[in-house]
């Protein structure tokens, strides 16, 4: 029989209040506080300026240190505000790029490979960091499925609890803005260079960002057991492929409607109990168009009722770190009774024609809300989170 799993505990670390509270976070998105601003790339002197949204760490921490300072952070934040204290928690890390600014700075310093240096450039590292930092003696799991990596290493660590596989599991995703990343995107032309506007007719691509969010997942009995807040249930997870493209989404969203409905199905709910979805929602032409199709397909005449909105207008797209960030977003979006605007939005897009919630927050009665992820390679995920 399948235990029931809640979110005990949350940790972030974005552009938007970074190292504040979660409350602080919330208002901040739900005022519509846009992060993305025009700045330096991190490492490379090359005179240009780039749209995104960074965390500033300030001088005492190195650029190739800012990776896992901001993932320790918010996993701390998690753990305290979970009151836990059970060194056989495992820990499940999504991650694209792992830690990019270390790889360049060796390249940087001319490409060879000092002492130690192999093994913190891998991306399995920052699971084996925390978890002896903190003496996290339970299963380890690293996840790198693109940009649904943050989702896909909740999804993941929620299912060993439902298995009975293990009890508690912080989990979430990290990365940080790079040279290499903001170069490969702007090859690919997906930068814009104006504003952040998903789902707008003018949208003309992303801005990139940074962040780090962990969740403190456990069966609801032992939470309830030790008085626990609880944030929500984790009432569906599902992730498929389009099996399409290496960079370009489905134009019918084949395999993020796959996740979705798949993901619905486990919940047990109808389409019209779904109160909230925080889109994907890059602002490119052809991801918002695209995930615009699955909503109505996977939703029906439901779709057009419910709230659809893009928290990356105000945080850029933090790569790994999205879909962790985005699933909290629920969460809180729960808590609140509130749901957070997809900022800049100024014309509507006949093609996109659902309730995008433009530029301002919204009281809206939420039980139930659904994240969705999609990522390079066709990558797909959607988690629902749910109330208790």
């Amino acid at each position: 029989m399948k235990r029931s799993v809640v979110v005990s505990g949350i940790g972030l670390v974005t552009p938007l209040s970074p190292f504040g509270t979660v409350g602080e976070f919330w208002t901040s998105l739900c005022s519509g506080k846009d992060a993305v601003r025009r700045m330096a790339a991190p490492m490379l002197d090359t005179g240009r300026e780039w749209l995104a949204a960074r965390i500033d760490v300030g001088p005492d921490v190195q650029p190739e240190d800012k990776f896992l300072h901001i993932a320790d952070s918010a996993l701390i934040m998690a753990v305290a505000d979970a009151g836990l204290d059970d060194r056989k928690a495992g820990i499940s890390v999504g991650t694209l790029l792992g830690n990019m600014l270390l790889k360049q700075k060796r390249l940087m310093n001319g490409g060879g490979h000092p002492d130690g240096m192999k093994g913190p450039e891998s991306l399995s590292y920052p699971a084996a960091y925390l978890a002896k930092k903190h003496e996290l003696g339970g299963l380890g799991l690293t996840i790198s499925t693109a940009c649904a990596s943050g989702a896909d290493a909740i999804g993941a660590a929620a299912r060993e609890i439902m298995s009975g596989r293990a009890d508690v599991m912080i989990a979430g995703g990290v990365d940080v803005l790079s040279d290499f990343a903001l170069t490969g995107f702007h090859v690919l032309q997906a930068l814009t260079e104006t504003k952040v506007r998903p789902f707008d007719k003018n949208r003309s691509g992303l801005a990139l960002g940074e962040g780090a969010a962990f969740v403190v997942l456990e069966p609801e009995k032992l939470a309830v057991r030790r008085g626990a807040r609880i944030y929500g249930r984790i009432l569906g997870y599902a992730s498929r492929f389009d099996a399409h493209h290496l960079t370009a989404p489905h134009r019918e969203g084949r395999g993020l409607a796959a996740a979705a409905g798949e993901a619905l199905l486990q919940s047990g709910l109808a389409p019209a109990e779904i109160g909230y979805i925080n889109a994907h929602g890059t602002g490119t032409i052809y991801n918002d168009l695209m995930e615009t199709v699955v909503i109505r397909n996977v939703f029906g005449k439901a779709a057009y009722n419910i709230p659809v909105s893009s928290t990356k207008s105000m945080l850029g797209h933090s790569f790994g770190a999205a879909g962790a960030i985005e699933a909290i977003c629920c969460l809180l979006s729960i808590g609140h009774n509130t749901v957070p605007p997809t900022i800049n939005f100024e014309e509507r897009d006949p093609a996109c024609d659902l309730d995008y919630v433009p530029n301002l927050a919204r009281e809206h009665t939420v039980n139930a809300a659904m994240s969705l992820s999609a990522g390079f390679g066709g990558q797909n995920s959607a988690i629902i989170v749910g109330a208790l």
